[in-house]
């Protein structure tokens, strides 16, 4: 799977998806691709990572990292993946 912001002219291509559709680098030469495994999404450090890396391209803000949002932010992971820790 690839995803593309063309406003920042940012990929992200998920290169071990098993329905991954390699993103067209022809098509946008100057773009910049960031290349992840499906482990990195599933590990909630690489995550977090992959999130800032992400939002700096794309000029946002990330909320305070408070205790608060790293719970609710885990919450939500373990609600998507499940228990990383396996």
């Amino acid at each position: 799977m690839s995803l593309y912001w063309p406003e920042a002219n940012l990929a992200l291509d998920i290169i071990d998806d098993p329905g991954r559709s390699p993103f067209d680098r022809e098509a946008h030469p100057d773009a910049t691709v960031l290349s992840v495994t499906c482990a990195q999404i599933r590990d909630p450090e690489a995550l977090d990572e992959l999130s800032r890396v992400i939002a700096c391209h794309l000029g946002a803000d990330l909320p305070p990292e408070t205790p608060t949002f790293r719970a609710k932010r885990r919450a939500l992971h373990r609600s998507l993946f499940g228990d990383a820790s396996r």
